[in-house]
């Protein structure tokens, strides 16, 4: 093009120069061939371009008409119904019950045509779980009086329509109801009839989740008051959350919330009824405020129990939870909250053998009083010292109130896995330890985990003392993940088997020891005994910005180009690669469909997974 229209000006162009007079009249004559060309080109390419518009209508038309007729012979067209069904029912959430959301199946099922409506509806399996949020006047504002009435009006129809399409098929429904305050009147009837009609569909419970404030709890045992345990012959599983904010705001407002005095049994929902439900198996209370050691349940029949609370009055005494277990002999997954107190266990405790459990979480804690730490040490040695769990896989061992001073120096379960002689897989620990070397210690004896979790494993900091690092021990470090990385002066790493490794409280860890321990646990290796890391989850305790201005390099714009990279790279590597830092003002849905649900926050696993049923 340049040879085409040469100019006497090429060496000026692009340039600030100035045209004389002369140089303005010369510059339009040379450019009239070229603009006349120039308007050539325009019209060529205007017709180009109509011609191009018809081609693409009249191409839309005929792929609209072709795709319209293929449509008629379609190989899903013609597939029978049942299979149809079974390809819908896959499309449900797998870890938990479905909602009422139209984003999702099965109710996103129910507009896609008129045809595959009719099958939706027609499948009972799609229709027998359901998760309901009802909202109260109290909750985040979100919903005034005026509107709570017919809101729960219309929930209470939606579930009857939705369970009634199920047929006959054993339910799972999970309900959340929160707020505080006594409620009159119509509102007050409307929560009535929302709970009679889950209560009508009894006979068919089957997996049944209930998060409750204490008024919630009271019209509900009220409700079922005349129900028997024959009344709920298919109910396997109870699991029920407290909500213990809204117990503490209402804490005295009436008798019935006040703790419990006596031998006044504590009130859960239900609680007429499950002590001999015929079919339970599987128990979970979470956040009580009452005690639960007068609870009566079919503890020989349960193969699942989890009871955990944040208060001191609901946890179970070391004595409480050795009994509990010997009565128990059949769980297969376990989750307990135990307070640590000055009244010392029984003596002569007998061995308690758990042939089938598989997954063992304890959360200990210390109460406000002062507990001489040896004390501590002889209480968790009484209880790891008579359990026998043989096949154990997956051990959660958590201990909270624990201050600076409260170490241990060494590690309190040992008993329980020497006795057992099992191979855990799947290791949750947060505890406190005098020295890193008794953490790594306890590692190299458990070559079999695949999955780590692992918390600060520090005493809490004093108070005076909070920017002396110096002040505690160094236990998750970089030098921690030199232990565990693959290299030169360490082909024999710590769990040769890990595939997941989860930090939740990583705060002395750089980014640059993690990146190269992913790295060097990313390759398939010749050596069978070390498998490829799969998860690299990290929760670091402060901000990225604040991390940055920490480190040698506050380039944050090439520090972050660098870090994406890296992940990057881990992720070709097929490392799933979590990298979290703290986030601050997450917005709050009202009304959510979700709200209440048990929420994964990544791919991997937490303690309370420990109680899920093992595969």
């Amino acid at each position: 093009m340049s040879e085409m229209f040469s100019s006497p000006f090429s060496h000026v162009l692009h340039t600030n120069y100035v045209a004389s007079s002369t140089e303005t009249q010369a510059i339009h004559d040379l450019l009239a061939s070229p603009t006349q060309e120039l308007s050539r080109l325009a019209g060529e390419i205007s017709l180009l371009q109509k011609a191009l518009e018809t081609l693409t209508a009249r191409s839309e038309g005929l792929k609209s008409h072709v795709d319209a007729h293929l449509a008629l012979i379609s190989p899903f067209r013609r597939l029978p119904a049942e299979i149809i069904s079974e390809i819908f029912i896959r499309c449900l959430p797998t870890d938990r019950n479905p909602t009422r959301s139209m984003t999702e199946a099965p109710l996103l099922l129910t507009v896609i045509s008129k045809s595959l409506r009719e099958i939706a509806l027609s499948t009972p399996q799609l229709w027998n779980a359901l998760h309901v949020f009802l909202p109260n006047s109290s909750f985040s504002n979100s919903v005034g009086m005026e509107e709570l009435e017919p809101l729960i009006e219309r929930r209470r129809e939606g579930l009857e329509a939705w369970f009634k399409r199920s047929r006959c098929l054993p339910l799972s429904i999970s309900v959340y109801l929160s707020g505080y305050g006594r409620l009159a009147g119509s509102v007050s009837d409307s929560y009535v009839d929302f709970l009679k009609s889950i209560i009508s569909f009894s006979n068919r419970w089957k997996r049944i989740q209930l998060h409750l404030s204490p008024f919630f709890v009271d019209m509900l045992n009220a409700l079922v008051a005349d129900l028997s345990p024959e009344d709920i012959p298919m109910l396997e599983s109870l699991d029920v959350f407290y909500d213990s904010n809204t117990d503490n705001r209402r804490q005295g407002a009436a008798a019935v919330y006040l703790p419990p005095s006596g031998s006044r049994k504590p009130q859960l929902p239900l609680h007429g009824l499950i002590s001999n439900a015929p079919s339970l198996h599987s128990f979970a209370v979470h956040h009580h405020s009452h005690s639960m050691d007068h609870l009566q349940l079919p503890w020989k029949n349960l193969t699942s129990l989890t009871m955990k609370s944040d208060r001191d009055s609901s946890r179970l005494t070391v004595d409480q939870t050795l009994h509990l277990l010997a009565n128990s002999p059949n769980l297969s997954t376990c989750t307990l909250g135990v307070l640590l107190t000055s009244s010392a266990p029984g003596l002569d405790i007998p061995d308690i053998s758990l042939s089938s459990l598989g997954a063992l979480s304890l959360y200990f804690t210390l109460p406000s009083g002062d507990l001489p730490f040896p004390e501590v040490e002889n209480q968790l040695f009484s209880i790891f010292s008579v359990i026998r769990a043989p096949i154990l896989s997956r051990f959660a061992f958590i201990t909270q109130g624990f201050d600076l001073g409260r170490a241990f120096g060494s590690i309190p379960f040992a008993p329980l896995l020497e006795s057992s002689t099992c191979d855990i897989e799947e290791l949750y620990l947060s505890f406190p330890l005098k020295s890193q070397d008794i953490l790594v210690e306890c590692l190299r004896t458990l070559p079999s985990i695949t999955h780590l979790y692992l918390e600060s494993c520090m005493p809490s900091h004093n108070r005076f003392l909070l920017n002396d690092k110096s002040s505690v021990a160094q236990i998750l470090d970089d030098a921690f993940m030199g232990h565990l990385s693959i290299g030169e002066g360490n082909l024999a790493p710590l769990c040769p088997r890990l595939e997941k490794l989860v930090l939740p409280d990583c705060k002395y860890v750089s980014e640059e020891a993690l990146l190269a321990f992913a790295h060097s646990r990313a390759h398939s290796r010749d050596d069978p005994e070390v498998s490829r890391l799969k998860l690299l989850d990290v929760h670091f305790t402060c901000d990225r910005s604040e991390s940055l201005a920490n480190s040698e390099r506050p380039d944050r714009d090439a520090a972050d180009s660098r870090l994406t990279g890296q992940l990057g790279i881990l992720r070709g590597k097929g490392i799933f690669v979590s990298w979290n830092y703290p986030v601050r003002d997450v917005p709050h849905i009202p009304d959510s469909p979700w709200e209440g649900l048990t929420e994964s926050a990544y791919p991997g696993w937490r303690p309370e997974l420990l109680s899920s049923p093992i595969h």
